[in-house]
């Protein structure tokens, strides 16, 4: 997956953070007013988990869109160094919708999202019932078709650990494991070989 970084404007968006922490690769900018003395523990802390990852951008003059242009030069800025990197903006305002029409020509790397939450990479990490998580697991798989887990204890692992960060149980990971078997989606035999369905292209491993 290539490196999620996320713009936040704190002043209309107080999303929780903790779903980013899972990524593989991640950056994050949280941009906050001059009226914003406090910030929540709770956003501190999972700032500090990501350490070189995160970076506050304070923005100390109040002023019309003051901190919507420090959220302007910064994508424009990331999109320049980072060209590998898919850059989401998080906030309600409707100001941007110009600037990503002309970074996104002619490959689209940059979104603009109402929430963390509707951020596709992150979802995964939103799923509840064993349906979604069946469904979150699948699209991880779908998105490395060429490295893909070749045994049941491999997979496992990966599904506890890297699709899921170990915010699931083992008995909710194997419940997923079985209901993909179930959709044909891959097939495990008796020695714990893992063979992919043609819904994930039908490789192995």
């Amino acid at each position: 997956m290539k490196t999620q970084v996320f713009l936040i404007d704190y002043e209309n968006v107080q999303p929780d953070l903790l779903s980013a922490l899972a990524l593989e690769e991640v950056r994050v900018f949280v941009f906050v007013g001059p009226q914003q003395t406090k910030l929540p523990f709770a956003l501190v802390e999972a700032m500090q988990k990501l350490g070189h990852k995160a970076e506050y951008v304070r923005v100390t003059r109040a002023g019309d869109n003051a901190l919507d242009m420090h959220i302007a030069l910064y994508l424009g800025r990331l999109w320049h160094q980072m060209p590998d990197a898919f850059l989401h903006v998080i906030s309600k305002d409707r100001d941007y919708d110009s600037i990503l029409e002309f970074l996104n020509q002619p490959t689209k790397r940059v979104a603009k999202w109402p929430s963390l939450s509707e951020v596709p990479a992150l979802q995964r990490f939103q799923a509840k019932t064993v349906s979604e998580q069946v469904e979150a697991a699948l699209r991880w798989l779908k998105d490395r078709p060429k490295n893909r887990p070749a045994s049941r204890k491999t997979l496992f692992n990966t599904l506890l650990k890297a699709v899921f960060a170990e915010r699931l149980d083992e008995a909710t990971i194997n419940s997923i494991l079985i209901q993909m078997e179930k959709q044909k989606a891959l097939t495990i035999d008796e020695k714990g070989k893992v063979t992919y369905g043609s819904a994930l292209g039908g490789s192995v491993g």
